[in-house]
């Protein structure tokens, strides 16, 4: 998925930030621990955007101004959209920039297509779209657009010179933040507080033993750094504290993922708005939430499966609800989001092992700015379903429904999205379900079918064996993985996760992919891979030129020779890593030692593979 990054309409503080022992920002081994530069401080008289000052009520409002690391050109999101609203100007520190349709000259286009419709605009050069590098137009100052109808927007201030953002301006930005590289691993009895800042961490932060993280009056922006997952995590250890307060967490902006915290200690968000994608509750930790929001675009799910929470006054992008074995789950008629005013996870679960309280909890509806694509995105209801739990759930609308499978055998079909659907699996018994989302699985030593199932999130781990018949995975991610999935007539798109070497997500990988099956062009762009195995096995069909099989033929790749059979078909292993994966390889087909075809081929290769006589 497009990494997008907002710059938040905040106030700037002076930097001030207080640590409880020495060290240097660094590389991120073991035990370094960030000491704050003061030499570089923000501009405390800075409003940065704030979007009650549009000019008049009837104005549009720039909401964000973002910054394309790839692209290296500014996308500037307004509230609301009309298919009048073509700027007439763009002012850039209160005087107006030329808009002229030439090379090396600024230009303004809206950020999609009108049908879609667009909201904002992007604003780069020719041809359509390059950066701004070459571009007089400063990294940092303030933004405005105006309008045919005469509206204009409110003043957004911006500063992209943290980010890497270099072009011909020779407007002068002062770096506003401060940057730790690397993982950042704060252990023992340490107390780390980052107060009246900006920080900048790429990579993960692990927060270990009884350690303490305070984050205060501050920004908290987070990327990946050299981390291989596309989630980027702070972990919390069983006796280790994270503290919130008058803060925002979010993405960065380079190299940015999706933010996460894995919580077995004790949390608080107090006073926060947070752009924090999942939070997940394991047995024995503590989350006390107030006044605060968890709303990332695609996500803000907070995941409870064990603990304790509290959550009053706030707003959460999900709710994601585990339903232990023996406990039953007894519900109808749910509504994508609710407002809750005073709830308790036994009102529905009543068995659950876990407290859980929300009290003037809003959790969206499945929407932001317009409804959300089916997919890996979270929103509304998600339910976490041990195969041992007792299920009866009807005529409801929910995000996903995740069904964990272990050393069992299983078959689904007809599950669909944005329809009703119907499951039944042991006792778990859905009626007329309306996942909006995905249809996930956890498989461990399993063997599972899937027929005529589209949007599909799988995770299998152990000798699992996968078969997919007419289906579709929406994303797929092993953990130690050692099995096989098999498709007929398969797809894949979106994302995926082939990892190893990580002890907080995957061990290994080593399996194998047979059968035939179409991977979308997409995946190419999302799919993450480090330090794992993957065996294809492609179908090859060889025909002469009237179509028709053509048994004896040689097909080689690599130094290796197979033949094909009486039907034209000989099936080719090839191991694939995180090296290869995306580098052709040149297959041909020979006949009585002369080649009649060749293509090249990648791990992303449709199957079967078809080549034929000229």
């Amino acid at each position: 998925m497009k990494n997008k990054i907002y710059i938040l309409a905040i106030i700037s503080f002076t930097i001030c930030i207080a640590v409880s022992s020495c060290g240097t920002i660094g590389s991120g081994s073991e035990g370094d621990t960030p000491t704050i530069d003061f030499a570089h401080q923000a501009d405390s008289s800075s409003d940065s955007g704030d979007i009650s000052k549009s000019e008049d009520s009837t104005s549009p409002a720039i909401t964000n101004v973002i910054w394309d690391a790839s692209e290296h050109f500014i996308n500037i999101e307004i509230d609301t959209w009309s298919n009048t609203y073509t700027p007439v100007k763009l002012l850039v520190d209160g005087v107006e920039i030329p808009l002229k349709d030439e090379n090396g000259k600024v230009i303004i286009r809206p950020n999609a297509p009108l049908e879609q419709p667009p909201d904002g605009f992007i604003v780069g050069t020719l041809p359509w779209v390059t950066g701004l590098d070459r571009v007089d137009f400063p990294c940092c100052g303030s933004l405005q657009l105006s309008f045919p109808d005469g509206s204009i927007t409110q003043v957004y201030d911006y500063n992209f010179i943290d980010f890497g953002c270099t072009t011909t301006s020779s407007k002068v930005c002062a770096p506003e933040w401060t940057v730790h590289e690397g993982d950042w691993i704060i252990k023992g009895s340490e107390i780390q507080t980052i107060e009246n800042t900006k920080f900048l961490q790429k990579g993960n932060i692990y927060i270990k033993d009884s350690a303490t993280l305070v984050l205060k009056n501050s920004e908290l922006a987070i990327e990946r750094g050299d981390t291989p997952t596309i989630h980027v995590y702070i972990f919390v250890d069983q006796n280790a504290t994270l503290i919130i307060e008058n803060s925002r967490v979010y993405p960065g902006m380079v190299n940015a993922g999706l933010t996460c915290v894995i919580n077995k200690g004790n949390a608080s968000i107090i006073n926060s708005p947070t752009s924090i994608h999942y939070f997940d509750m394991s047995e024995g930790a503590t989350l006390t939430m107030d006044n605060s929001s968890m709303i990332y675009d695609i996500g803000g799910l907070l995941q409870v499966g064990g603990g304790k929470t509290n959550i009053t006054n706030s707003t959460l992008g999900s709710l994601g609800l585990y339903v232990p074995a023996g406990a039953h789950l007894d519900a109808s008629g749910l509504k994508s989001g609710a407002y809750l005013e005073n709830w308790k996870v036994q009102d529905i679960i009543p068995e659950a092992d876990y407290e859980l309280t929300l009290d003037k909890v809003t959790v969206l509806k499945d929407e932001f700015k317009g409804e959300l694509k089916h997919g890996p995105y979270e929103r509304g209801w998600i339910f976490f379903l041990d195969q041992n739990s007792h299920v009866r759930l009807s005529d409801s609308e929910v995000r996903k429904i995740f069904i964990t499978i272990d050393n069992d055998e299983a078959e689904f079909q007809n599950l669909r999205i944005g329809k009703p659907s119907s499951l039944i699996y042991r006792d778990i018994i859905l009626k007329d379900i309306i996942a909006q989302g995905e249809w996930s699985f956890e498989f461990n030593d399993a063997n599972v079918t899937f027929s005529n199932s589209d949007y599909l999130f799988l995770q299998p781990s152990g000798n699992s064996k996968i078969k997919l018949i007419n289906s579709h995975i929406i994303e797929f991610i092993p953990r130690s993985f050692t099995g096989t999935i098999e498709f007929e007539n398969g797809s894949w798109s979106v994302a995926g996760e082939i990892l190893g070497d990580l002890d907080y997500h995957s061990e290994s990988n080593n399996f194998t992919i047979t059968g035939s099956l179409r991977i979308d062009p997409n995946l190419q762009e999302n799919l993450q891979w480090k330090d794992a195995l993957v065996t294809r096995i492609f179908n090859v069909i060889l025909t002469n030129s009237q179509g028709n099989p053509m048994s004896g033929g040689i097909i080689k790749i690599n130094g290796e020779e197979y033949e094909t059979d009486e039907s034209g078909e000989a099936k080719i292993p090839i191991i694939f890593n995180e090296t290869n994966y995306n580098q052709f390889t040149t297959l041909e087909a020979l006949y009585s030692g002369e080649m009649v075809d060749q293509q090249d081929i990648d791990f992303f290769t449709e199957t079967p593979i078809r080549l034929q006589q000229k």
